[in-house]
């Protein structure tokens, strides 16, 4: 078999290249292929756990015991810690965020039962100030 391309899921987001042997693995061993629905789910499911992870730079490789900590997101001296660097951080903000608030649209029975709250509509606000 030869991997020729992989799905464009979000445009301007592609997955990190490290993931892709356990992606391909996981697709052989955790995917039901012999029933139609369980099929779509686990690659579903895999593809969303390849595409989901961003990359993550640690400045300190050496050190397992703070290697450890950063993974808990506690430093040595029990201080919360970074676990995404400011890269990361700006492609969720200006990349991830839009396209989510843009390309997300939930089922009715989410939005009925209370679960998914719509707070504000954006063009609204900007009418509301355009007043003012």
């Amino acid at each position: 078999l030869r991997l020729t391309g992989l799905p464009i899921l979000l445009e301007n987001h592609s997955p990190q290249p490290h993931g892709l042997p356990l992606f391909l693995q996981r697709l052989a061993t955790e995917v039901d292929w012999t029933e139609e629905r369980a099929c779509f789910r686990g690659v579903c499911t895999e593809l969303a756990s390849f595409y989901s992870e961003l990359p993550f730079d640690s400045p300190d490789d050496d050190d397992d015991d703070a290697e450890d900590d950063r993974q808990d997101g506690v430093g040595e001296d029990g201080d919360i810690t970074e676990l995404i660097d400011d890269e990361a951080k700006k492609y969720v903000k200006h990349t991830l965020f839009p396209a989510i608030s843009f390309l997300l649209v939930p089922p009715e029975k989410i939005g009925d039962n209370g679960v998914w709250v719509k707070l504000a509509n954006l063009t609204s606000l900007y009418k509301v100030f355009e007043r003012c």
